[in-house]
């Protein structure tokens, strides 16, 4: 006996790139062998995944369970249909306007008769078959059926663009509908042997593609009574087109990854070999390429405008709900409070899964060869269950929002640093205070130096830490030498790139003058450049 079940979706758990579902029906059922047909799945599942189980009051013995493509007279999705409902009702209504109008132009015809037998009537008034009277109340009906005749023309008309823009707008509709729902699913075929007769709830649970989910973030900077706070936000971003809606599911964010756990990656040769350069292409051929480039360029500009319009517009506004945690090895899953619904229909549904308050550390960074901003760096450990996952974060200060960043994946216990805007009330100023040439050639050498001068001022009520960053010439050629000389302070860190590093403490009010030298010889008759500024 065949018993058809109409599952509703319960249970989601959704992976970056994939979702587990989990669909439930209740029915009842007598003993004997039967077969479960469990209808409307997406076509969207992977078929080797599709797994029944089930409890109840009946004694139940599954013996198997086939998957296999179903087709429909009617798009199997009650929207889709009630869409082609609204369709054959808006045709039916264009009908009886078309009729109508028909009626109309078989209307003007008559009257057109009419005036056309003008003639006809002069005749009789001639011969005193009609009087004058008659012809003007002739004429009169006439222009009133005309006046009438073209108004109920009009109106229709009106009608009739109305209908078709309504019908334009529920075709589309329905076209979206069946691209994500279309007549053809999949469907569960179960056959079980009951041993005893009662209620049996049968659980169907299947993995489906075209749904994951994005991490987003808000890092927010608030001053307390206790001190600085970093309020960090972890959103995940929902989205789905599997052709099937979740309605009041209960919900589920995992940052496991199955795609990476099916097999270990192949190492293939990794070959050298000496560089071939292309051919040059004829002049012709240059000149339609430089002609292709200035043509793409505004294109390639506009594109690059509506992609950094379109990341403007991304907002990431969220209903503050966190969810509930749970490890299972290597990964973690939120498990979402409250029933959600995601359509599937591909729009973004974002869920707040954790609301982390980490305690920052401080301090400053600056760079004054290339700019007088004074940057804001918080360095905060993941103290969260799980880990955070790379994505995109909107930073505040305060209630200030001051841009967006992207975050690296950091594992729980991991160092994560934000760069949280520029502190107006510390300066930096960079200034060349010498540029000398050694008149003096010992063993024919020539030296240059240079002097730099770099002053900090601290305008905020609090000690500070600032780590500056600057940098003397590297030489690519053994006969250049260059030499740091007299840097006061001495630099914390200098590495093989000639890359400077300070660490300084200013106190609330104070300044720091830094100082350094370096010298670079060469022989007099080699020209060397990068030594501009």
């Amino acid at each position: 006996m065949d018993v058809t079940l109409e599952a509703t979706v319960e249970r989601v758990v959704v992976y970056p790139d994939r979702a587990r579902v989990t669909a439930v029906a209740d029915c009842e059922l007598e003993t004997g062998i039967h077969r479960l047909l469990v209808d409307e799945l997406p076509l969207v599942l992977e078929p080797e995944s599709v797994r029944v189980s089930g409890q109840g009051t009946a004694r139940v013995r599954i013996q198997s369970v086939d998957v296999n493509r179903h087709f429909y007279t009617e798009t199997p999705a009650a929207q889709a249909r009630d869409l082609e409902l609204q369709i054959e009702q808006t045709q039916d209504e264009m009908q009886v306007l078309a009729d109508e109008m028909a009626c109309w132009q078989g209307h003007g015809k008559y009257l057109d008769g009419l005036r056309a037998a003008t003639v006809e009537f002069a005749k009789g008034l001639s011969r005193g078959r009609t009087t004058v009277t008659d012809q003007v109340n002739l004429l009169d009906f006439l222009r009133d059926q005309d006046v009438q005749m073209r108004t109920a023309v009009r109106d229709l008309k009106k009608q009739e663009r109305d209908l078709k823009r309504r019908l334009q707008k529920l075709q589309n509709e329905l076209n979206q509908q069946r691209s994500a729902r279309p007549r053809e699913r999949y469907r569960a075929v179960v056959e079980i042997e009951v041993l005893a007769a009662g209620t049996f709830r049968t659980e169907v649970t299947y993995v489906v593609h075209n749904a994951g989910w994005q991490p987003l973030y808000d890092a927010r900077l608030r001053q307390t009574d206790a001190g600085q706070t970093v309020e960090l936000s972890y959103i995940a971003q929902i989205t789905q087109q599997t052709g099937q809606d979740w309605t009041a599911v209960q919900l589920s964010v995992s940052t496991a990854r199955p795609a990476l756990n099916q097999q270990l990656p192949e190492l293939y040769p990794w070959y050298l070999d000496v560089y071939m350069p292309p051919p040059l292409p004829a002049p012709q051929a240059r000149a339609k390429m430089a002609d292709r480039a200035v043509m793409a360029a505004p294109a390639m500009a506009a594109a690059d405008a509506f992609v950094m319009e379109e990341a403007s517009l991304q907002v990431a506004d969220a209903e503050i709900t966190t969810a509930s945690v749970s490890s299972e090895g290597t990964a973690v899953t939120f498990q979402v409070p409250n029933p959600a619904d995601i359509p599937s229909d591909g729009s973004p549904h974002k869920t707040t899964l954790q609301q982390l308050q980490l305690d920052p550390k401080l301090d400053y960074l600056c760079m004054p060869k290339h700019t007088d901003a004074v940057y804001r760096r918080v360095t905060i450990t993941n103290s969260g269950s799980g880990p955070l996952l790379a994505g995109s974060a909107s930073l505040f200060v305060g209630d200030e929002f001051i841009g967006r960043t992207n975050l690296a994946y950091t594992p729980t216990g991991g160092e994560l640093e934000l760069l949280l805007g520029v502190e107006e009330r510390i300066t930096v100023e960079r200034e060349l205070k010498k540029r000398e040439v050694d008149k003096k050639m010992l063993r024919d050498v020539r030296r240059t130096r240079f002097g730099y001068e770099m002053e900090l001022q601290n305008l905020l009520g609090t000690a500070v830490t600032i780590e500056l960053h600057d940098h003397i010439p590297v030489s690519r050629n053994e006969q250049i030498k260059v030499r740091l000389e007299n840097a006061r302070p001495t630099p914390t860190e200098q590495s093989d790139l000639n890359e400077l590093e300070w660490q300084l403490t200013l106190p609330a009010g104070a300044k720091q003058t830094i100082v350094y030298e370096f010298v670079v010889e060469h022989p007099p008759a080699l020209r060397i450049t990068g030594l501009s500024e």
